[in-house]
């Protein structure tokens, strides 16, 4: 009986020392160097730890709003770190394609913060590339305060600090805007470039932009200033249809003729500008004289 006794305290105490020396095998090979249990340990990494994430957010009326993917996460109180992330941010069934390097999920807002890389895509060809966006979904609302490019036809678009409706119908510049228009049917093929202080207000519905602070039109044709600015795009002909000018209009031709008006009207079809207010005109000398012309002259 004592014999017995003996050999099950032995293999007790056997067993006892072999899970000892598993639990510090463990550690040393996982790099668990505290003292917290081994179980606590795995239930953490477990909790922390997603290698694919997938969350859907819907309304109240079951519309989907917000779909969001990743490579990883990592899974945190109260936000979500991300992974090579593709985001859908829903308007009505026309999603906008969101991807990028990184993004943090909030769970209690379903707020969205997109970094690196940022780029923004819908299913009508807008295009948006930043650095960091935020996309708030109940909102239907993309927003960041980068600079940000948009492009859309052969039209592109710069500016610092950007906020859209989730389809990106409506694009709303904050500051130091330019755009930049392309014309395959001029004969010099420069592009149309227009600059402002901001802000500006895009509309892709109706194919007008407006401008606002010293904004400058510039191209083949010459130069046109001006306080404010409302340009109209024909999405057929891919070109400036008109343009809108008012407040301390300037217009410069190529050879330096100068206009000075209250506002002007361009048509770009007439290919005339109708002018409106008090209006002054200065003329460069259209006579150019040699060195020996002038002498002569003195």
């Amino acid at each position: 009986m004592v014999k017995k006794f003996l050999m099950v305290a032995v293999l007790l105490v056997v067993a006892y020392i072999a899970l000892v020396q598993f639990k510090l095998l463990y550690r040393i090979v996982t790099g668990n160097k505290g003292g917290e249990p081994i179980s606590e340990t795995l239930q953490n990494d477990v909790a922390q730890k997603v290698y694919s994430f997938s969350f859907s957010k819907y309304n109240s009326s079951g519309s989907k709003e917000l779909e969001i993917e990743g490579d990883s996460a990592d899974i945190l109180a109260q936000n979500v770190k991300l992974i090579n992330v593709i985001a859908k941010a829903y308007a009505e069934d026309s999603p906008v394609t969101i991807t990028a390097d990184k993004g943090d999920f909030n769970r209690s807002t379903s707020q969205v913060k997109l970094k690196e890389n940022v780029v923004a895509t819908t299913e009508t060809g807008t295009r948006l590339m930043t650095n960091e966006l935020d996309i708030f979904p109940s909102d239907k609302r993309l927003e960041t305060q980068e600079v940000a490019n948009v492009k859309k036809d052969n039209i592109s678009i710069k500016g610092t600090g950007a906020e859209s409706d989730s389809q990106m119908e409506r694009v709303h510049f904050k500051k130091n805007v330019t755009v930049m228009i392309q014309n395959p049917d001029s004969e010099t093929k420069k592009p149309t470039i227009i600059t402002s202080d901001g802000p500006l207000e895009i509309d892709y519905k109706r194919n007008v932009a407006f401008f606002k602070k010293n904004v400058q039109a510039v191209d083949d044709r010459g130069t046109l200033k001006s306080d404010f600015m409302d340009v109209y795009y024909d999405k057929e002909l891919k070109q400036v249809s008109k343009m809108v000018a008012r407040g301390n209009v300037i217009i410069e031709s190529k050879e330096g003729n100068k206009t000075y008006s209250d506002s002007a009207v361009y048509l770009a079809k007439e290919g005339r500008v109708v002018l409106g207010g008090d209006v002054e005109t200065e003329y460069v000398a259209e006579e150019k004289y040699s060195e020996k012309d002038k002498a002569n002259i003195l």
